[in-house]
């Protein structure tokens, strides 16, 4: 039986380049879409100087001065986000839009610092996305300051396989704390409990119409089953696991065969 720490992480790119502006004046043209793969070398967007566009707006002037300038991407990625559209007005070095590198993304946990102890570098853990689909992830680093108010530890996540996941997804990590190989384990159904969550009790049959009340010590509970750490229990032995709940200490009983299964 498995005991797992189960937190939450949000997928993120961690390269990431910012397009700037090579020149002061008006973007001409917008060549791409937010969402759209480019590759290196290819026409983002089209510049017009203040200069041209003075002269441009000058009627009475003769000359001719087209004053375009071209940016080119220098990366291979996503286009994450566009700053400007066709129209504004930016100054030399401004941010146009920024470009992921896909082979970057990684998910961010976030941890409480008292679960430092369960967290290794270089550990694998379980990342399950929304609707299911689970990545295998390998915790590649701590981050070396906490966050302010929530004191969580923020590690890096590396995963196979995401393909094309977008950021800010928020997965499920399950990150294996012990195993206990020899764990007697039953089924959640058979295993009842006081209003308060304290006691906890089986009805053990110990012929075919009679079932006893045992009390028992739980331990970890996983999906549909919990671990009895006492009393030690034998593969033979059988449970109710329905109609059990307001049975009595010793209970007579009828088991009765369910047609559907033939059990």
């Amino acid at each position: 039986m498995n005991d797992y720490l189960t937190l939450m992480a949000t997928s993120a790119f961690l390269n990431k380049a910012m397009v700037k502006a090579t020149a002061t004046g008006y973007v001409e043209k917008v060549r791409v879409n937010v969402g759209q793969s480019v590759t290196t070398g290819q026409q983002l967007f089209v510049l017009k100087t203040k200069e041209a566009a003075a002269i441009g707006a000058d009627t009475l002037g003769q000359a001719t001065f087209p004053g375009l300038i071209t940016v080119r991407a220098a990366i291979d990625g996503i286009i994450l986000s566009i700053d400007h559209p066709a129209g504004d007005y930016v100054l030399d070095g401004d941010q146009l839009a920024v470009i992921a590198i896909p082979g970057s993304l990684v998910f961010i946990l976030e941890a409480p610092f008292e679960d430092d102890v369960w967290i290794k570098i270089d550990a694998t853990c379980d990342v399950i996305l929304p609707g299911g689909r689970m990545l295998k992830g390998v915790i590649a680093s701590r981050l070396p300051a906490v966050t302010g108010n929530a004191q969580t530890q923020q590690y890096i996540i590396r995963v196979n396989g995401a393909g094309t996941l977008p950021e800010n997804l928020i997965a499920q990590v399950k990150i294996l704390k012990m195993t206990l190989p020899d764990a007697i384990m039953l089924p959640r159904a058979c295993v009842l409990a006081d209003a308060l969550m304290k006691h906890f009790w089986v009805m053990k049959l110990i012929n075919d119409s009679t079932a006893v009340k045992v009390p028992v010590t739980t331990g970890l509970t996983q999906n549909d089953t919990v671990q009895i750490v006492s009393p030690a229990f034998m593969l033979s032995d059988l449970f109710l696991a329905s109609g059990n709940y307001g049975l009595g200490d010793t209970a007579t009983v009828t088991v009765i065969k369910n047609l559907m299964t033939g059990k």
